[in-house]
């Protein structure tokens, strides 16, 4: 799956949609659609629902935007986290910084 990524307004929050792989190459595009979302004042909730991979690129976009929303008093969530990226978020430790938000189906973790 190529990846994209793209952010749209719903429920007074603005979701950034992200598949694909996330790497060297595109962790600078999610940069960019989440510090616009940020710029926007609103909530952020961060689809990964659609991410196949991720590296420590994407992990680095996720924490960097986490930190410049708790700057702004913006909250940033993250939704449909696989379980691959949960593991790989305890690992680094990031899971105990990011807000995740629980997966509808308990049974995925």
């Amino acid at each position: 799956m190529p990846f994209a990524v793209g952010s749209r307004q719903a429920d007074g929050v603005t979701v950034v949609d992200v598949g694909g792989e996330v790497d060297v190459e595109t962790a600078p595009r999610m940069r960019a659609a989440l510090a616009a979302a940020l710029d926007a004042g609103l909530p952020v909730v961060v689809d990964l629902g659609g991410v196949t991979f991720m590296d420590s690129f994407g992990f680095g976009v996720l924490a960097a935007a986490h930190q410049q929303g708790a700057r702004a008093g913006t909250p940033v969530v993250l939704r449909s986290v696989s379980a691959r990226i949960c593991q790989l978020l305890a690992l680094l430790g990031l899971d105990a910084v990011l807000t995740i938000e629980p997966a509808p189906d308990a049974h995925r973790h």
